[in-house]
């Protein structure tokens, strides 16, 4: 149990530091809405964050992780890359045209899969939360184990962390997948995956396993209206993602 407990990593996209949607501090009504008046966004803004990895023995920086900032509309190239220092940690330069960035981080290094990282909402400001626990195929193997998650190969795999405004994590949600067909999990009280819960708990923490290869995700609370976004789940890789007011 104090293994899988270690691999719950989970998801490093934004908690608490908001995901540079306006200020770094996490989105505004204005800024879920330009009709009104467009974004100001610098022609240049900051990735940055650290890569690291969960063991028994604690938290281990991982260096030499090769980073890159990716369009949606172009997969293929990225438009910034980095790579991680001594201390794990990296910093990526986008170039945004002065509009919003749409896109993700990619984090690979050899003996560990890859993590795809999405924000909740497009980028429009330097975000410096973007911390990536590096994650092995067998400590992946062991989350779908302990979650009864059914993974099979060929397909993604998404964390997912429910925060409200402030970046807290939401107990109490309930996560929708589109399209269907994935199987969602939830951590239990004890901080573990569980095949049983129904919701999340303390950490505001879910899982779909087989997830499908483009999924839109969003969570529901009664008094809380969380936005729905858009990640892609390669196959066997691990997505990770926010889901946020």
């Amino acid at each position: 149990m104090k293994a899988l407990t270690l691999v719950l990593f989970l998801v490093a996209c934004g908690g608490g530091g908001g995901d540079g949607s306006v200020d770094g501090n996490g989105p505004t009504a204005d800024a879920k809405e330009f009709h009104d008046a467009p974004p100001v966004v610098a022609q240049m803004i900051t990735l940055s964050g650290e890569t690291s990895e969960r063991g028994l023995s604690g938290t281990t920086m991982v260096a030499a992780v090769t980073l890159g900032a990716y369009k949606n509309s172009d997969e293929g190239t990225p438009v910034a890359t980095a790579t991680s220092d001594a201390q794990g940690k990296y910093s990526l330069t986008v170039p945004t045209g002065g509009l919003p960035f749409d896109g993700f981080i990619k984090a690979t290094k050899s003996g560990y899969v890859d993590i795809y990282l999405y924000p909740s909402w497009t980028w429009l400001a330097d975000f410096t939360d973007g911390s990536i626990n590096m994650l092995t195929p067998g400590n992946k193997d062991l989350l779908n184990n302990f979650a009864s998650g059914g993974q099979t190969a060929g397909k993604g795999m998404v964390g997912l962390a429910v925060l409200d405004a402030s970046g807290n994590p939401v107990a109490g949600a309930t996560i929708s997948a589109t399209p269907s067909g994935g199987t969602v999990r939830y951590t239990g009280s004890n901080g573990l995956p569980s095949a049983s819960a129904t919701m999340t708990s303390a950490d505001g923490v879910a899982f779909v396993f087989n997830a499908p290869a483009t999924v839109m995700v969003t969570a529901t609370k009664s008094g809380i209206s969380f936005h729905e976004h858009s990640v892609k789940a390669p196959a066997d890789k691990f997505t990770t993602t926010s889901i946020a007011p």
